[in-house]
């Protein structure tokens, strides 16, 4: 079978855990954590935040919304633990921005809102049912970008894409949450995907995944196989990709798939009418269709290097300090990561809630490495894979080069963290560029 990839990048280690095991356990995953208290941010999702529905001293339930879509670019948040909302605060999330997060008290009943419920008859559903349900759902992009499935999907439809691409490609070191559930829940992310693509009028599925997960491959093919049995008008591809990082980015993907680089600001639907919608945010999907469950947990990857990785199913809103309690040698890492260890964010605040994007947390022992002044050995260039000299931008950001950047198409940068990576220097270049790309961004759009 043919492999995809792209230029440049670089091959991460199998390990998927700093303790050097090459795979996380694959057993099944389990609800490990029901947290004393939640906290769930009112925004999770690129766009506007939602508005809390609840007070002080309500009784919510498990898929009960407590937060309404304040626009169309808006996704709701539903409670994740059954109990009382204690307070309604401003928080600080990760990335610098404030909202508005409710505080519930956990009751320990586990008690589910009525409405949800094993729907007998999903398939035969009118796409005004689905549309209702994918609005209510709460489910935006798993993987990173946060985009509320409802208005992607209505972007899709508008544009009129022909393909539905399903990511599978989970490249960064120690993530594997994603494909354990390609693994674990193969039919429900299957049949999510077909939802979604019925919602754009996607007319192909084709789902994307790297050549290393060959146990999940295996489990791909015997259920396409099903699924070509009971559904024979479904049009259902496979595209297997070389195991480089970063292969997950929907811009590489295009890339590797197509031939064709994407313009700066435009997306997969606008230049090759292909719309990208990330494995774990299929699952959810269909969760909700099949048994009208809105977003309220996802599986994160937990790793350390004291200790193997794991997969596990946690509640949103769950606290990271909760999570590090129960993980062994926890106590001794200086530096917990919400993300992956080359694109996630270092937490100041370990009581920082896991929201709907969280793909894993990442515990290290703190330590700087070494810092140089840049030798120009070209190692960023060589690992850039959407064709930028790194250390250059670096040294225009410092001069103030605005301009110049431009010409450098310093927008075209994806934040991968590929150039910091391999920068023996030990120059964080990828938060430099990240940042001066997003602010000429904003200032262009201001203009």
């Amino acid at each position: 079978m043919k492999k995809y990839s792209f230029k440049k990048g670089w091959i991460p280690p199998d390990g998927l855990a700093f303790s050097g095991d090459t795979d996380f356990p694959r057993e099944p995953v389990l609800e490990l954590f029901t947290p004393k208290q939640i906290v769930l941010p009112m925004l999770q999702h690129r766009g506007t935040p939602a508005i809390p529905t609840v007070l002080p001293g309500e009784k919510v339930k498990i898929g009960q919304i407590v937060g309404k879509p304040s626009s169309a670019m808006c996704a709701p948040v539903h409670a994740s633990v059954s109990g009382s909302v204690t307070g309604i605060e401003t928080i600080l999330l990760p990335h610098g921005s404030e909202c508005r997060a409710i505080i519930i008290q956990n009751d320990l009943k586990r008690e589910y809102h009525p409405s949800i419920r094993k729907r007998a008859n999903p398939d035969r559903l009118t796409r005004e049912e689905l549309w209702k349900l994918l609005d209510y759902s709460g489910v935006v992009g798993m993987g990173r970008n946060g985009i509320p499935t409802a208005a992607k999907c209505r972007k899709a439809e508008r544009i009129g894409v022909e393909t539905l691409l399903v990511n599978a490609c989970q490249s960064e070191p120690f993530l594997s949450s994603d494909i354990h559930l390609v693994r674990e829940q193969t039919d429900r992310v299957i049949r999510g995907a077909f939802v979604l693509a019925g919602l754009c009028r996607a007319k192909r599925v084709i789902f994307c995944i790297l050549d290393k997960w060959e146990a999940e491959l295996d489990a791909l093919r015997r259920n396409f196989k099903k699924q070509r049995e009971v559904f024979p008008d479904r049009d259902l591809g496979l595209r297997v990709f070389r195991s480089r990082y970063p292969q997950g980015y929907e811009k590489l993907l295009i890339k590797a798939i197509y031939d064709t680089e994407l313009p700066v600001g435009s997306s997969g639907e606008e230049t090759v009418g292909a719309v990208v919608f990330n494995a774990s945010t299929c699952a959810a999907v269909w969760n909700m269709v099949d048994r009208n469950q809105p977003l309220t947990s996802r599986v994160i990857s937990i790793s350390n290097d004291s200790a193997g990785g794991h997969n596990i199913l946690v509640p949103i809103g769950t606290k990271v300090s909760e999570i590090l309690e129960r993980v062994p040698g926890a106590a001794s890492s200086r530096r917990i990561v919400m993300g992956g260890p080359i694109t996630g964010i270092a937490l100041e605040n370990r009581d920082t809630p896991v929201i709907k994007t969280t793909t894993g947390i990442v515990m290290v022992r703190y330590f700087d490495p070494p810092k140089t002044a840049c030798i120009h050995c070209g190692a960023c260039v060589e690992a850039c894979p959407v064709g930028l000299l790194p250390y250059i931008c670096d040294r225009l950001i410092q001069m103030n080069q605005e301009e110049a950047l431009q010409h450098e198409h310093i927008g075209s940068c994806i934040s991968c963290g590929a150039c910091s990576y391999v920068c023996p220097a030990g120059i964080d270049l990828s938060a430099r560029i990240g940042s001066a790309a997003v602010r000429l961004r904003k200032e262009q759009e201001n203009e």
